[in-house]
């Protein structure tokens, strides 16, 4: 059963691509904050916070649109949206079956380095 449908595309596409938008923006806005502290711009330029917040919002709002209006990026895209519907997701029981058993493995294994741990050590402790 896959989580998301075809029809869906342009939704998850543009969502996505807003996502990635969001986090260059993000990003601008933090390295253009960081510039002003290495260089003194707050005391340079008047609202220098309202700056930054400026430049990172049209950095971000590039991003949205070289994106959205690039037809390679596109096409790359919907490809790639084509390919993930038909991922078969796996069912709940076998993922909580799975996860149990790696559970009591790792367990496992880790009492039996503890336990080979401890047993060196106390011949190490009666060597030394």
């Amino acid at each position: 059963m896959s989580l998301i449908k075809t029809e869906d595309s342009k939704k998850w596409i543009n969502a996505l691509v807003a996502l990635a938008a969001f986090l260059v923006g993000f990003i601008t806005i933090r390295f253009v904050t960081q510039m002003g502290e290495w260089f003194d711009l707050e005391a340079k330029i008047g609202q220098f916070e309202l700056f930054a917040q400026g430049v990172g919002v049209v950095a971000g709002l590039i991003t949205f649109l070289v994106v959205i209006k690039n037809s390679k990026a596109s096409t790359l895209l919907n490809e790639v949206y084509a390919e993930l519907v038909k991922v078969i997701w796996p069912e709940k029981d076998s993922v909580v079956r799975a996860t149990v058993g790696i559970v009591i493995g790792i367990v496992f294994l880790s009492g039996l380095f503890v336990g080979v741990d401890f047993i060196f050590r106390k011949i190490l402790e009666l060597l030394y």
